[in-house]
């Protein structure tokens, strides 16, 4: 398997504009080979050396960043641990865990099913699998219960800066729509700390459930009450169950698997865009391409969201320099929009830092980054294992033909909290969608 592994910079190496991209374009920036040091934690990187970071920011992004102005703060490269109980369950069960010829996972417990020695030494088809079970199955405790979270659309219009102080938006930009909604996850099997209840939720629901999550949008006021509820099965062959409540329809119907791949409320996101890539495993083919090294923002500096740049549509913030798995990942659904993904994953956290997407005209069409925040909870004596997870800030998706995009403000009341039975079945009801309508 080649290794990718990308360790310093080739200064001055060029690229096709960004407009005329194709999937040709992503595959020679993943193997790039550079030839010189990034420069060194606390260097400030401005609009004239900005070149120089090419090789570490993925393509779509990086043409971002190239505006008069910029500023791109390097970060040291920090340790993200997850909880201890993840960690003894990733031990105990260390090698039982292996790909079947379909690509699933076969007898899996808990904690990271596959070592990055098994990964490495694996064929690429078999390896891509691997990652992305690892992804699936990263640290996560019970999920995560977000609310006011913002939708925001923005538009190809450069209008004066800063755009709205209050969202974060510091640059220039238009924007087109703004919606409020509220999202929670829940999961039911293979949880680390649960070891002695077989790693699962005493409920019904984990004999035939992975997880559950929850969407209400609370405004404007044409789409206040939409609800849904999102069912994962443990078959992984098994279609998501999705059931939405519409209250001009005032009923539930049931969502189409196909649907999943439309736009969410018209945004750039899909259901399988959360955190960049929520998709079920089985719907692609993997291919690990190999490994590199990515700056990301995976350690925010603000509190709440912060963009900037001709349309606010980039972090502005601190990037450190992560070790990701490379992988190509081609849809098995030939009316799938989404030809290809190519995912960046953290080789320590498995949190999806970046997606590049080819539509089904080989065309690089979007681009996706998830920017989060550690709060460096999980070493403290007595922490609490919902304070070991890197906490998603905010999520980017950039629309590169149609020059918009649509970011999700997620970070400012979003917690990882303990679930009970009761307070899961009474959030993640069928009947919970239609409740009070």
């Amino acid at each position: 398997m080649p290794r990718l592994l990308v360790l310093c910079a080739l200064w001055g190496f060029m690229l096709p504009s960004i407009a005329n991209t194709s999937e040709q374009s992503i595959l020679e920036w993943v193997e790039l080979n550079p030839k010189l040091d990034l420069p060194i934690a606390g260097t400030i990187i401005r609009t004239k050396d900005v070149e120089m970071l090419r090789p570490w920011i993925v393509p779509g992004l990086f043409e971002e960043l190239t505006f008069p102005g910029v500023e791109i703060t390097l970060q040291e490269t920090q340790k993200f641990l997850p909880d201890q109980s993840f960690v003894l369950a990733t031990d105990r069960h260390a090698g039982e865990a292996h790909i079947g010829a379909d690509g699933s996972l076969k007898n899996y417990s808990a904690g990271q099913p596959f070592s990055h020695e098994q990964i490495k030494a694996a064929e690429p088809e078999v390896g891509g699998f691997m990652v992305g079970w690892n992804q699936n199955h990263r640290w996560q405790h019970f999920g995560l219960d977000a609310r006011d979270i913002n939708l925001i659309y923005l538009g190809s219009k450069q209008n004066d800066a800063p755009i709205n102080i209050k969202l974060g938006l510091l640059g220039q930009g238009s924007i087109d729509r703004l919606i409020t909604f509220d999202y929670r996850r829940v999961y039911l099997n293979n949880l680390s700390m649960l070891a002695g209840q077989e790693y699962k939720v005493e409920i019904e629901d984990a004999e035939t459930l992975f997880f559950k999550e929850f969407y209400e949008f609370t405004s404007p006021h044409n789409v206040a009450g939409t609800r849904f509820l999102v069912e994962r099965k443990l078959d992984q062959h098994a279609d998501d169950q999705v059931n939405i409540y519409s209250p001009t329809e005032r009923r539930v119907r049931r969502y189409s698997a196909r649907e999943r791949a439309d736009p969410v409320m018209g945004s750039n996101f899909t259901l399988d865009d959360v955190e960049a890539f929520s998709g079920r495993v089985l719907d692609y083919k993997w291919t690990l391409l190999g490994e590199r090294a990515v700056l990301s923002v995976s350690n925010s500096e603000h509190v709440t969201p912060t963009t900037f740049g001709p349309y606010s549509r980039v972090p502005k913030d601190r990037w450190q320099l992560r070790d990701c798995y490379v992988l190509e990942l081609e849809s098995i659904l030939s009316d799938h929009p989404y030809k290809k993904r190519f995912l960046l994953i953290d080789q320590e956290t498995y949190t999806v830092v970046a997606v590049l997407v080819v539509n089904r005209e080989n065309k690089f069409w979007k681009v996706l980054y998830n920017v989060y925040k550690w709060e460096g909870l999980s070493n403290a004596a007595g922490a609490a294992p919902e304070n070991s997870m890197l906490k998603p800030q905010y999520a980017g998706s950039i629309d590169l033909l149609a020059k918009t995009a649509s970011l999700v403000h997620t970070y400012s009341k979003l917690k990882f909290p303990k679930m009970s039975p009761k307070k899961i079945k009474r959030a993640y009801s069928v009947s919970t969608l239609s409740e009070g309508r």
